[in-house]
């Protein structure tokens, strides 16, 4: 099969395997920083060495928890609505839709 008429996949298959050196230090300071990045070494040093973004990891758990705190500020806001406290609710409305534009942002 000719180059031209690979599948682009194969075009594109890394094939080339090259060895760096790292001192224990360095390796583990690699590995964590690629954990944070949600990305394996090997990939973590691939997309620094090429200047690809890494991104930002989300973290779960953290949406989860303040997904919560917008459910309970919304049954806040409906307590507040029934019991006769406008003001009260305007506020954690306020509270609640700040918090709904940041999980828009983290998302």
């Amino acid at each position: 099969m000719s180059e031209k008429t690979k599948p682009a996949a194969a075009k594109n298959h890394r094939t080339v395997i090259r060895s760096s050196r790292f001192t224990p230090a360095e390796w583990a300071s690699v590995q964590e920083r690629a954990e944070a990045a949600g990305l394996s070494p090997s990939r973590y040093l691939r997309h620094v060495a090429l200047g690809v973004p890494l991104g930002r990891r989300i973290n779960a758990e953290a949406v989860l928890a303040l997904n919560r705190a917008g459910v309970n500020l919304n049954n806040l806001v409906k307590l507040s609505i029934r019991n006769g406290q406008p003001l009260v609710a305007a506020e954690v409305h306020e509270v609640l839709e700040q918090l709904r534009d940041r999980l828009r942002g983290l998302l």
